[in-house]
């Protein structure tokens, strides 16, 4: 046999816990952040929507873009490629209804 010495009960032994420090910059992180444009997100939502449906619902949906994109730009909201993203998809499925419309 090997002169181990005996093991040691899992009650008795005291592990180091690492609590890490959390900087006091980064303490209010969530707190601090603007939130998301509403109008901007339903801007995009409905020009992926308009996508599929194929109708007025492209400019709606660039329009609600288009006033989210300046509402954003006057508070500072978070958004702004939401915005920008449903004004071009939402013109691209109007110009696109247009031609359907009248020239097919």
């Amino acid at each position: 046999m090997t002169d181990s010495p005996p093991p040691v009960p899992r009650d008795s032994y005291n592990s180091p816990t690492f609590v890490p420090k959390i900087p006091p910059a980064w303490e209010n992180v969530e707190a601090s952040r603007r939130p998301f444009s509403k109008m901007a997100i339903w801007g995009f939502v409905l020009a992926c929507i308009g996508l599929i449906v194929f109708g007025f619902v492209g400019a709606l949906a660039a329009t609600l873009s288009g006033r989210a994109l300046r509402t954003i730009r006057q508070t500072g909201a978070r958004g702004r490629g939401l915005a920008i993203a449903g004004m071009c998809i939402g013109l691209i499925d109007f110009v696109f209804y247009v031609m359907g419309r009248f020239y097919l």
